[in-house]
């Protein structure tokens, strides 16, 4: 199933499908956390969220950094700019504006679990917390979402660099993974957990855990946090 009314679906599967999928190039979460904010003005989720976008009132840090404060890096931040920038243009295909992000909003972490999940998932969800806390320390009405991807494919390969390595999974290793992730409700305002299959083997294919709940989920999502944004910096 496509997932192009949804635009963060629809690159997280393009990070798999048809392509060699490398874990250590850290600028890939940063694309699909990147999705969050087009997608949340193209379903015109919040009146507020739309004009603030179509404005320049609030725009996107894609590297997630926010100026003048030093935090570890993240993938997406939508904020405030700092005040008088010159007016800035969108990039093509894009509604909200690139910049430096003086004030966050929404801030977007994105971890995908696709090997070795046992072994990474202490460090994913400190990770995670570390994230929230440091939004919620910047500004205390910070809306936080975590998108971690979990894959369900047990017979997958790995690539780090020129090395490769087979990794298969236990049978309840992906269910064990996800039940674990469910502290994160307790930092995150929202938490959307992705099931998908991929071998990362030729011809690389990809297919969602369940692709009709997975756009439910991530449609409900949006929603809420159109919602939310409308309630707190209305």
């Amino acid at each position: 199933m496509s997932n192009g009314s949804y635009h963060l679906l629809q690159v997280f599967r393009e990070a798999f499908e048809g392509t060699v999928y490398k874990h250590r190039i850290s600028t890939t979460g940063n694309k699909i956390g990147r999705e969050l904010f087009e997608d949340l003005f193209r379903h015109t989720v919040s009146s507020l969220y739309t004009d603030n976008v179509r404005s320049g009132a609030c725009i996107v840090s894609r590297g997630g950094g926010v100026h003048g404060k030093v935090i570890r890096r993240n993938d997406s931040v939508f904020g405030r700019p700092p005040a008088g920038l010159p007016g800035r243009k969108a990039a093509p295909g894009y509604a909200v504006i690139e910049g430096t992000v003086a004030e966050p909003r929404i801030g977007c972490e994105v971890k995908i679990l696709a090997k070795a999940q046992l072994k990474q998932i202490d460090r994913v969800i400190n990770d995670l917390e570390g994230f929230a806390l440091r939004m919620k320390r910047l500004n205390k009405k910070c809306i936080n979402a975590a998108v971690v991807g979990v894959n369900h494919e047990p017979n997958y390969v790995g690539f780090e660099g020129a090395r490769e390595f087979r990794h298969r999974l236990r049978a309840d290793e992906p269910f064990v993974v996800m039940n674990r992730l469910g502290v994160l409700t307790a930092s995150y305002d929202e938490v959307l957990l992705l099931s998908f299959k991929a071998t990362n083997q030729p011809p690389f294919p990809f297919s969602w855990g369940g692709a009709r709940k997975v756009e439910l989920d991530y449609a409900s999502v949006l929603t809420r946090i159109g919602e939310q944004y409308q309630e707190r910096f209305r």
